[in-house]
């Protein structure tokens, strides 16, 4: 009798997008747990984006290594750069065949590890740099390129800690707030787009020989809640969006028999994503929602308000 084919070990690195409840680490922080469950619809860790890839790439969890409101830039752990973080995606001695890299969109909306320590944000590691505590403003000018630099020694401890895994990196996917009829994500928080953070990532994964999911040359954007973090269909359309890139680049999935078609989970509203404001920078502007220390990645403006 022929052996069966083994299914391929799965692990995750990444933020509150990818965290659910009794799926992260002991002592890992969760977005996706209690209420926050029952308000996004997120209600089954089926529901999360990354099951749902697992699934259609008949594969099987490993390890979900993903902590709530962790940048990959940081002074040791919880920052994805940190060994803690690496040595997160194996378990019982067991090594992942695969690992999926989703994050960076809290180093994009803090614009650099010193304005997340000077804020005191929860996810701090507990080594950054002695500073006064202020209410976050403008990203430094050299912030993304000190996100290049972090994610550059995250590659390297990915590729040195499992050799044989593949590994995608994913740029950054705007989110729309749930109900919007027009984008309202902000590309420009802090004064740094977004764009170079996606850069980072492509010139980084190719420096490794990792591939590249592109979620950001899509062009199109996920239903969230909070403009952030995705509702049950937001977790679809990552999920396809996802499917779709690696489907590309030869990885064998029938996303369509899985319902996770582009058709299936965007349909007559297929959310493409617009740049519609020009403006440089968002701290203190009326439109957006928040830009301090809560900061959100909403914009109220809307397109049509835009110059």
């Amino acid at each position: 009798m022929a052996e069966s084919k083994r299914r391929p070990l799965v692990s995750i690195l990444g933020d509150s997008i990818s965290t659910f409840e009794g799926c992260n680490p002991e002592g890992f922080d969760v977005f996706y747990e209690g209420e926050r469950c029952l308000t996004t619809g997120v209600v089954n860790r089926k529901d999360t984006w990354w099951q749902l890839v697992i699934d259609a790439l008949d594969g099987e969890l490993l390890a979900n290594g993903s902590f709530s409101g962790s940048m990959v830039e940081g002074a040791g752990f919880p920052a994805a750069s940190s060994a803690e973080r690496i040595e997160a995606l194996s378990r019982n001695g067991l090594m992942p065949d695969i690992v999926i890299v989703f994050i960076g969109i809290n180093d994009y909306g803090w614009g650099g590890a010193a304005n997340q320590a000077a804020a005191r944000a929860r996810a701090t590691p507990a080594a950054a740099p002695a500073c006064e505590e202020r209410v976050a403003g403008a990203a430094p000018l050299d912030a993304a390129e000190s996100f290049a630099r972090a994610y550059d020694s995250m590659l390297s401890r990915v590729r040195a800690a499992y050799p044989d895994a593949q590994v995608w990196c994913s740029t950054l996917c705007p989110g729309r707030l749930t109900g919007a009829d027009a984008p309202t994500f902000i590309r420009r928080l802090r004064g740094i787009d977004v764009a170079s953070y996606d850069q980072a990532i492509r010139d980084a994964a190719v420096g490794y020989g990792c591939k590249v999911v592109d979620l950001a040359a899509a062009g199109r954007e996920y239903d969230a809640i909070d403009g952030t973090h995705p509702t049950a269909l937001g977790m679809r359309q990552l999920a396809a969006l996802m499917l779709e890139s690696m489907g590309e680049q030869g990885i064998v999935v029938d996303a369509q028999e899985a319902g996770l078609s582009l058709q299936d989970v965007f349909g007559a509203c297929d959310m493409r994503a617009d740049d519609f404001c020009a403006c440089g920078e968002c701290i203190g502007c009326a439109f957006a929602r928040a830009t301090g220390n809560a900061w959100s990645l909403v914009c109220e403006k809307g397109p049509k308000e835009s110059k």
